[in-house]
C-alpha cells in the first residue's frame, strides 16, 4: 500500500468518523467491550511487557517535502536494532548515505490506557478488521486523535493511526503503524511519520518511512514472564 493512499484514507476516515459520532459522557457498551478487550490484548502481545530480547532490521527513508507536496531530497539508512523490552541496547548501521538523520522511533504507547473517547467507526464490514476511532479531550493537548484497527477475534492491533493537532514544535504531526505477530508477540512492520517541524527561523516538512524485516526473538520466554 502506498504511503499517500494510507495517509489520505486515514484523514478522510477520521473526518467522516468524527462527523458521524456524537460525543457522550459514556461510550456505547459495545465500544467499551472491544476497547477493554484491546487493552488486555495490548499487554498480552506486547514484547516489552515480557522484556524479551529481540532484534530487527529497519530501512528508513527521510523525504524532505516542499510546500507543493513534492519531494526535494531523500536520505536512507539500513540498520539492525537490538532491544531488551523497550530499551534499545545497540544499533549496527549496515548502510547509509553518510548524512545526518533524525533518530528512528519505533515506539508506540497503548492508546487503550489513555484518557480518550472511543467510538465504533461507521460502515463496519464485519470482517476480521474492526476499526475503533478515538478522540482526545480538547484540553489534553498532548494526546492524539486517531484510529485503531484491531483483530475482531484476538483483539490485537493490526494498524494504528495517530494525529497530534497540538504537538509541540510541530504542525500536522501524524504517525501510522502496521503490525505483525511473531511468536505471538506484536511488532510494527511499517512506521510512517509526517510533519512540519517548526524552528525559530525556518520550518521543515518531512516524511519518514520505515520498513521492518527480519524480526528475531533472541530467547525463549518462561511462562512466568507472560
Amino acid at each position: 500500500m502506498k504511503f499517500t493512499s494510507i495517509i489520505t484514507s486515514f484523514v478522510l476516515a477520521l473526518v467522516l468518523g468524527v462527523g458521524a459520532v456524537a460525543l457522550a459522557d459514556d461510550p456505547d457498551p459495545i465500544v467499551g467491550y472491544y476497547w477493554q478487550k484491546a487493552r488486555g490484548a495490548f499487554s498480552q502481545f506486547d514484547p516489552n511487557v515480557a522484556k524479551i530480547r529481540y532484534q530487527l532490521t529497519a530501512r528508513t527513508f527521510w523525504h524532505s517535502v516542499l510546500r507543493n507536496g513534492r519531494i526535494s531530497s531523500t536520505d536512507t539508512v539500513l540498520q539492525t536494532l537490538y532491544f531488551t523490552g523497550r530499551a534499545l541496547d545497540s544499533t549496527v548501521v549496515i548502510g547509509d548515505d553518510e548524512n545526518d538523520h533524525k533518530p528512528i522511533d519505533l515506539s508506540y504507547a497503548s492508546v487503550f490506557d489513555m484518557d480518550l473517547y472511543p467510538y465504533l467507526f461507521p460502515n463496519d464490514t464485519g470482517g476480521i478488521d474492526l476499526a475503533l476511532g478515538f478522540l482526545a479531550d480538547s484540553t489534553q493537548l498532548d494526546l492524539p486523535d486517531g484510529l485503531a484497527i484491531i483483530d475482531r477475534y484476538r483483539y490485537n492491533l493490526r494498524s494504528l493511526y495517530l494525529n497530534y493537532p497540538h504537538r509541540k514544535d510541530f504542525r500536522r504531526f501524524s504517525r501510522c503503524f502496521r503490525f505483525v505477530l511473531v511468536d505471538d508477540y506484536l511488532f510494527p512492520d511499517s512506521v510512517w511519520e509526517v510533519a512540519t517541524e517548526l524552528g525559530v527561523f525556518f520550518s521543515e516538512s518531512y516524511r519518514m518511512e520505515t520498513g521492518i524485516t527480519d524480526i528475531q526473538i533472541q530467547r525463549a520466554v518462561d511462562s512466568t514472564d507472560r
